[in-house]
């Protein structure tokens, strides 16, 4: 039988499972048909059901491999879900369309398909993966078991159901290398969740103040803590905590530049975006994560200094005056939207005076968890703002 080759990835949205639901969690697969093995300048339109892609199925029926890790390790057992499972084919499924690698100008990767197939905390695979383990997914072979698909775009697709369970083509779907990636990640019970932080930014009133200076140029951002406890959060430096991940990497690298409540910097601008009010592009961002930005060195203490923290009291706004005069500078007369980007900060719980430990400037080992989520500096607010002859006009 004709085989074509379809490059596939496979990983998981994030490293850790929470049984509870309240992180949605998939396994995320990659797609890319490439040179020189697919040489059909048409569009291919596959349906998921019954395949590789159909997670619960594919396990069930062989498609894909789930192992369990033991020990320190990290043996893996193999562990055989077919009385556990369903075992008969479904109907329900998505429609991929899988571009032509023909006079493709971006680089593959680019060109990917993504697909997430969704494991629901009351779905019959979920119950099956145990809190407290850690289990890895594994394409089992190169076959992806796809039962329908067709060349050619969305005209294609069948007016029913039924016809999915019927391939149009006869050519099989195939993995084209057999180092396809691997989906791991453990399984918690329930993972501790940050209060929701409400964060407000408006321009400086011109009575207000910034270190002594004028404040035209000036932000005022807010930040209120609505939950029953404190928390601390890390203001500046490597931030360590749950992601999400796309086929090959973490689809947000989080810059470690200092967050817009850092104390220490004057204008940590790195999260804001001046946008022209008249276009809507950006004309400027604060700064971007460097391409090392999110590796580490395994033998560094990634414990954030104690002098990096911020306690975000129960009820109490935390204030702090942003300089964007920088930002602007050289910016053309004609008005502007300043916005904030979304950006992640480690946190736990309690105050800065109660979690550090005498001799120790870093966060207590015992508190320093990174497979948390984390808490989101973030707000819908927008700033205006009108340049005249090189300045602000408040």
């Amino acid at each position: 039988m004709e085989e074509i080759c379809i490059h596939t990835v496979i990983h998981s949205r994030y490293q850790v499972l929470d049984a509870s639901g309240q992180l949605p969690f998939s396994i995320v697969f990659g797609l890319c048909r490439r040179l020189p093995n697919n040489t059909d300048a048409r569009p291919i339109v596959l349906h998921t059901a019954n395949s590789s892609l159909d997670v619960p199925y594919a396990i069930a029926h062989g498609l894909l491999t789930l192992h369990e890790h033991h020990g320190e390790g990290g043996q893996e057992t193999r562990v055989h879900l077919a009385g556990q499972l369903r075992l008969s084919e479904s109907k329900v499924g998505t429609y991929l369309t899988l571009s032509s690698p023909v006079g493709r100008a971006q680089h593959w990767r680019e060109a990917m398909t993504i697909y997430q197939y969704r494991i629901n905390p009351n779905s019959e695979l979920a119950s099956v993966l145990q809190p407290g383990r850690k289990y890895t997914i594994r394409l089992a072979g190169k076959d992806l078991g796809v039962k329908w698909w067709v060349y050619g775009n969305n005209d294609q697709l069948p007016n029913n159901k039924e016809s999915t369970t019927r391939a149009s083509e006869t050519a099989k779907l195939v993995n084209s290398k057999p180092s396809a990636g691997k989906a791991s990640f453990a399984v918690v019970l329930e993972l501790p969740r940050p209060p929701k932080v409400e964060t407000h930014m408006r321009l400086c009133r011109n009575e207000e103040s910034v270190d002594d200076a004028d404040c035209v140029g000036a932000l005022a951002i807010s930040v209120l803590n609505t939950g029953a406890q404190p928390i601390t959060v890390q203001t500046r430096g490597p931030q360590r905590f749950l992601v999400p991940w796309g086929p090959f990497q973490p689809e947000v690298v989080e810059a470690s530049r200092p967050r817009i409540i850092d104390v220490a910097s004057p204008a940590p601008n790195a999260s804001l975006l001046i946008v022209d009010a008249a276009t809507g592009d950006v004309i400027r961002e604060g700064g971007k994560a460097g391409p090392c930005n999110g590796l580490a060195d395994s033998n560094v203490d990634h414990r954030p200094k104690l002098e990096a923290l911020v306690t975000l009291m129960t009820g109490e706004p935390l204030v702090r005056r942003v300089d964007i005069s920088r930002l602007l500078d050289g910016v053309p007369d004609g008005k502007y939207r300043i916005q904030m980007q979304p950006r992640g900060v480690w946190w736990c719980v309690g105050s800065c005076t109660e979690i550090g430990d005498e001799g120790d400037d870093r966060v207590p080992r015992r508190l320093y968890q990174t497979r948390i989520p984390p808490s989101m500096l973030k707000t819908e607010d927008v700033v205006d703002v009108r340049i005249e002859n090189g300045k602000i006009i408040n």
